[in-house]
């Protein structure tokens, strides 16, 4: 077998040199493939990282924006409903007031009806004893006169007939006070638990009120930490991999 020529082992060594050459080649433009397509790559996720910053971002101000108009509108509703229960209130004072003085005129009226029908009352009463005391007196006079029929014991049976009267009529008087005093307590008790009921009213609406105003300023403060929050993340740069961490 022949020994391989210098010729030979030139040629050789050019081969491996091209090999090698070749292969250099390729990896360096298979690296820059790769280089470019993570070039594409992170520039796209930067891209995507901007528009999603952008949209958090105007959502963010379309959020704050409809978290103010919110507050206005509660803000008006709140105040309208503090006019109107103001007004209510109002309103139902001079209605309790003017029942009160309705139902003191009615009880000053009924007090005065009584009073005068007791009057009257006693008037006929008074005038019908001297009436059947006349008509005694003068049937024992012509009796007396004409008989003389015991004229002591007629009289004591017309002054015992005149204290049974009066007695009758102290406790009729007795009776009907009794009753107009029962009827004033309970006119004094209605109005009593009108009042009362008109006060829980209007404390149940303030705790409402009262309620309704410290739910709105629980929304405020949550929006504003969220606002907040959304802003401090769109500070960081696109690539930086510490965003949203807290460092001391």
């Amino acid at each position: 077998m022949p020994e391989p020529t210098r010729s030979d082992s030139l040629t050789t060594q050019l081969r491996e040199l091209d090999s090698l050459q070749e292969t250099r080649v390729r990896e360096e433009e298979e690296a820059r493939i790769r280089a470019a397509e993570e070039a594409r790559r992170r520039e796209e996720d930067a891209t995507q990282r901007r528009l999603e910053q952008e949209e958090a971002s105007r959502r963010a101000e379309e959020e704050a924006r409809l978290a103010e108009e919110e507050a206005h509108r509660e803000e008006e509703a709140r105040r309208l409903q503090v006019e109107k229960d103001a007004e209510l209130r109002v309103q139902l004072q001079e209605e309790a007031k003017a029942r009160a003085a309705e139902q003191e005129r009615l009880l000053a009226h009924e007090r005065e009806m009584a009073a005068i029908q007791t009057v009257e009352k006693r008037k006929i009463r008074a005038r019908r004893i001297v009436i059947a005391g006349l008509a005694l007196l003068f049937i024992g006079g012509t009796a007396g006169y004409v008989f003389g029929v015991k004229p002591a014991l007629e009289n004591k049976a017309l002054e015992a007939e005149r204290a049974r009267q009066a007695q009758q009529l102290a406790v009729e008087d007795k009776e009907r006070a009794q009753e107009g005093l029962v009827d004033a307590q309970r006119r004094a008790e209605e109005a009593e638990q009108a009042k009362a009921q008109f006060e829980q009213t209007l404390e149940a609406r303030e705790q409402r009120q009262k309620e309704r105003e410290a739910r709105q300023k629980e929304r405020a403060k949550a929006g504003s930490k969220q606002s907040s929050g959304r802003k401090k993340a769109e500070t960081c740069a696109p690539d930086d991999p510490l965003c949203g961490l807290k460092l001391d």
